[in-house]
């Protein structure tokens, strides 16, 4: 994954919509509120101060034994969640290594619909409103899918994340991200760009049963 300051070293005429506003830090006083919108609509939230800290936050979030899906991001790229997911150092079930050990294109596919209804679902977000809701988009359904495939979400972002409003949320999501993911995927994939091929609106945790999604705020930018 490619940092959000090299997608200018890949294309350096590259810019992204609003690129100024949607990569600022919200005010302490937007985050708080940010924080109870989330809470009233039955999330867990945990704010900390840097990328070490939401990894540590992670590994005491995921019991051993868990079966363990993750989503592409740069901002778990960012923390280390990614280094820590593929190395010998937990005890959980990497279903992602199982997808890629899986050399049969169809079988492969069907490992990673399976692997979405995971016990432990670990991803970012394109965005997070001040109102509580969550934007998540995506191309192949691998990131879309496991927010509500999975009997628990961990959702880890930078406070740039947070947006004043829903719409801005749409736009972040739909818009800025998909820019910058283009980027990456030209260089990745040879293809013109990427598509929003998906894209959900969260408005609320889980309705019946315990609160089964966790949201890391880390006071840094991160991710695109």
């Amino acid at each position: 994954m490619y940092k959000y300051n090299q997608l200018f070293e890949l294309e350096p005429n590259f810019k992204a919509d609003d690129a100024e506003k949607f990569r600022s830090n919200p005010t302490e006083e937007s985050i708080n509120e940010t924080v109870k919108s989330l809470e009233s609509k039955n999330h867990i939230v945990n704010v900390v101060e840097d990328e070490a800290s939401a990894l540590e936050l992670i590994k005491k979030l995921i019991p051993d034994g868990s079966s363990v899906m993750d989503a592409g991001s740069v901002t778990l790229d960012e923390i280390g969640f990614k280094s820590y997911y593929f190395s010998n150092e937990h005890k959980w079930d990497n279903l992602h290594q199982k997808i890629l050990d899986e050399k049969d294109g169809a079988t492969q596919g069907g490992l990673r619909k399976k692997a979405l209804a995971c016990d432990y679902f670990v991803s970012s977000v394109g965005a997070i409103s001040q109102q509580g809701s969550l934007f998540v988009a995506d191309a192949s359904g691998t990131r879309c899918g496991g927010f509500t495939a999975a009997s628990n979400v961990i959702v880890v972002a930078g406070v740039n994340k947070i947006v004043e409003s829903e719409s801005d949320g749409v736009k972040r999501a739909t818009v800025f991200c998909y820019q910058c993911e283009s980027v990456r995927a030209r260089k990745a994939y040879g293809v013109p760009g990427s598509v929003v091929a998906n894209f959900i609106q969260l408005n609320h945790g889980a309705v019946f049963g315990p609160k089964n999604t966790n949201i890391i705020l880390i006071k840094k930018t991160l991710g695109y």
